[in-house]
């Protein structure tokens, strides 16, 4: 496959979480977190339920941009059935990607698809806005478990 179809897909990919994102909505539990990227408006909550030291159930509501909803959607995909460590690995792995550092391509999916976001510093904070609430989210249950 040529590196220009790659690209077609990856494009397909993120307009399809953008305009179809799954696991939106809201989940009842104490599991929540809701954050604003001043830099241009974008604002997410994820909620989690987490037993057992994994994540059953994840969800968001949100409103932005393209990217951010659509990395919202990746994330949800991404953590959902997780173990807390498995998460933590995700999200690291995910902030890597976007920040040009070296990454583990093979332990994320769709999220893949905006790699190239680490090329557009001004989107970076659209991409990474909901995968830092989780990180937050993760770190304080943590905390909390050991």
């Amino acid at each position: 496959m040529s590196f220009l179809n790659l690209q077609d897909i990856y494009k397909q990919v993120i307009l399809d979480h953008s305009k179809y994102p799954h696991n939106m909505g809201e989940l009842n539990t104490d599991y929540k977190l809701e954050m604003l990227n001043p830099s241009c408006g974008d604002k997410i909550t994820i909620y989690m339920n987490i037993e057992n030291y994994t994540i059953k159930d994840i969800k968001f509501v949100g409103s932005g941009c393209s990217i951010s909803i659509a990395s919202a959607s990746m994330l949800t995909d991404e953590l959902r059935g997780a173990t807390l460590d498995e998460a933590n690995n995700k999200i690291n792995n995910f902030l890597n990607m976007i920040m040009g550092k070296e990454y583990d391509s093979h332990i994320l999916e769709d999220s893949n698809s905006l790699e190239n976001i680490s090329k557009l510093p001004a989107r970076v904070k659209c991409a990474t806005l909901a995968w830092k609430i989780s990180e937050k989210i993760i770190n304080k249950e943590r905390d909390n478990f050991e």
